[in-house]
């Protein structure tokens, strides 16, 4: 365990950890992980939360990025409140539940989202996290070796993002144009979405994206989203 904390703390780029993160819990048998950065004071499911998500369909990534999908989520709240792993189901009944709530249920089983997972990662100031896993078979059928490495990667990864996060204090300049793409993608838009809403090409949305990673010295936009809300370039 320690070799991958090493790793981790070797690592500059907040794109670098998540994806070292990834394949080490990948490599435990997770098939889905998502990671949900919220601003201080705001709800893990609100457009300001950036997400990190590996091996959902897009489908279901699709209905994520549209806001009343999203508000209707209410795991990674409760499992935020709940303080430790807490499976998808129990957070479920951890409440009394909207019709809303319902429906988002529903979706999820309709999508095969039944037997995962959530975990509160904690860090300095308040900066706290919520992350998601799926093995695709109960939690009680998961290794405790296994499960703990999950976890104890994914709160190394958490606290390493947020000193990345603290060491950016110079803040790059952008032009409007990059502000708004960046700021459309904050807000969970596509860059098929941005395009049309900016009346612009795919290919010219992925150009302005480039240039804001490079500014940020970033390596994609899930840390371009992160470092920009952090240093206020974006109101979402």
């Amino acid at each position: 365990m320690q070799r991958y904390f090493d790793q981790i703390e070797a690592l500059s780029d907040i794109g670098a950890v998540l994806r070292f993160a990834r394949d080490i819990c990948s490599g435990q048998g997770a098939e889905r992980m998502s990671y949900h950065v919220t601003p201080l004071f705001d709800e893990p499911v609100s457009l300001t939360t950036s997400v990190y998500a590996a091996g959902f369909s897009k489908q279901w990534l699709e209905c994520y990025e549209r806001e009343d999908f999203r508000s209707s989520d209410p795991i990674p709240t409760r499992v935020m409140r709940h303080g430790t792993l807490m499976t998808w189901q129990d957070a479920m009944d951890a409440g009394a539940n909207t019709p809303e709530n319902l429906e988002y249920f529903a979706a999820m089983r309709k999508h095969g989202l039944i037997h995962g997972f959530g975990v509160p990662l904690f860090g300095p100031g308040g900066r706290d996290a919520y992350a998601g896993f799926d093995f695709e078979r109960p939690v009680s059928e998961v290794s405790n070796e296994q499960l703990g490495i999950v976890r104890s990667v994914a709160q190394a990864g958490h606290q390493r993002i947020c000193v990345l996060l603290d060491e950016a204090t110079q803040i790059p300049a952008l032009s409007d144009r990059e502000i708004e793409v960046l700021t459309w993608a904050a807000k969970g838009k596509s860059v098929s979405a941005i395009a049309t809403i900016l009346d612009l090409s795919p290919d010219t949305v992925k150009t302005y994206s480039k240039r804001i990673y490079l500014k940020l010295d970033v390596s994609d936009r899930v840390g371009a989203v992160v470092k920009a809300l952090r240093m206020g370039l974006v109101r979402v």
